[in-house]
């Protein structure tokens, strides 16, 4: 009975490991391993979209340096049917020195039911110092020579999270581990705060390099290139999801006459200036879609009696110029929109005297925000 007993409880204690063992490696795909399919149905992708982290809307273009090299990303208009998906075409410009130096054409794909973008190959242009191409090296597209499309980013994020990005064998087996979802990177275009960082290696050879990234806008830093700068062409269709969306539903007529992105407070923001009929009109919209101001040009009647007042007194003898109604809905503290209260209003004021031009910036109750330089 003792031996009995002692091999009962050794052959309980192999099966619970066996069942520990089973368990880590279902559940351990994303802890352990670096999840390599994607079960997804090719129907629900599409070749333009936009998630938390990446763009894919014709037009938008983000601008990396690292001193005179540069690394331009540009959302072409333009698409390429790739194993039976129409993706987008994602074009990487690289120079050193002043020269051209590698031209990438990237296939991306979006599921527009869960965020996820998939990423189905490129063609690679790689250039001398004389301007030729001389190879083609790290090319692949997924359904040829065994391979398939991988996931370039997630939709939805979680810390630890590993996959395949690449999943060409012998050519290209890029991966990436979500490392944090909370930095603040400090780039020459600003600071962001809430920002992703991925650690990527690859399944051919050695060594790991990091990526950020940064809510709403997209890469911020590539190994030693930084962002600069954003491009926009005018318009909505270039911008993301979000934030087209909370500008088309706000100012269904607007004619967009400049749109910018800029840091702000730790967060990306877009200053849209347009006009809806002949009024002239201005809005910043964060990168996830919040409305924090807006901004009509008015007349001297359209100002409360008691702001006129303190203008005309604070500025005695200057011509007054341009007004603005400011109404500011929200404010960003560390990256994030907090609402406020209640809407803001102040009148701006611009004003000419000794020919010199500056403003005044006053509430409805005639209070001074901010005073003249005369």
């Amino acid at each position: 009975m003792c031996k009995q007993r002692i091999r009962f409880a050794v052959w309980t204690l192999v099966l619970m490991t066996m069942s520990v063992a089973v368990l880590s490696c279902s559940s351990g795909m994303t802890q352990n391993r670096f999840q390599d399919t994607f079960p997804i149905d090719k129907a629900r992708l599409a070749g333009e979209g936009s998630n938390g982290y990446m763009i894919l809307k014709p037009g938008y273009q983000l601008v990396l340096a690292d001193g005179t090299d540069t690394l331009t990303i540009t959302v072409l208009d333009e698409t390429k049917t790739v194993d039976g998906v129409v993706t987008r075409v994602v074009e990487e410009r690289e120079t050193k020195g002043g020269r051209l130096d590698e031209v990438s054409r990237n296939y991306f794909a979006i599921d527009k039911t869960t965020g996820d973008i998939y990423y189905f190959g490129e063609d690679v242009d790689m250039y001398d110092a004389g301007g030729n191409v001389t190879g083609h090296e790290g090319s692949w597209l997924a359904g040829v020579n065994d391979a398939k499309f991988g996931l370039m980013m997630p939709g939805k994020l979680l810390a630890g999270r590993r996959f395949y990005q690449e999943l060409a064998p012998k050519k290209a087996m890029d991966r990436a581990e979500v490392v944090d979802l909370d930095e603040t990177v400090k780039v020459p275009m600003g600071t962001f705060n809430h920002c992703l960082r991925t650690r990527e290696s690859s399944g051919l050879e050695r060594g790991t390099e990091d990526k950020l990234y940064a809510p709403g806008v997209g890469l911020l830093r590539d190994e030693d290139f930084n962002l600069t700068s954003i491009q926009l062409p005018i318009g909505t269709s270039g911008l993301p999801d979000p934030v087209a969306k909370t500008f088309s539903a706000r100012f269904p007529r607007a004619l967009i006459e400049k749109l910018e992105m800029e840091a702000e407070n730790g967060a990306g923001v877009y200053d849209f200036e347009f006009r809806e009929g002949s009024v002239e009109k201005e809005t910043d919209i964060t990168a996830e879609g919040t409305l924090l101001e807006s901004t009509i040009v008015v007349a001297a009647e359209d100002v409360p009696a008691a702001a006129m007042e303190t203008v005309r007194k604070a500025v005695a003898g200057a011509a007054l110029k341009r007004i603005e109604h400011i109404e500011i809905s929200y404010e960003l503290r560390n990256g994030s929109p907090m609402r406020l209260a209640k809407p803001v209003i102040h009148y701006a004021v611009e004003i000419t005297k000794d020919g010199r031009t500056t403003e005044i910036v006053v509430a409805p109750d005639g209070t001074v925000i901010e005073p003249a330089d005369i």
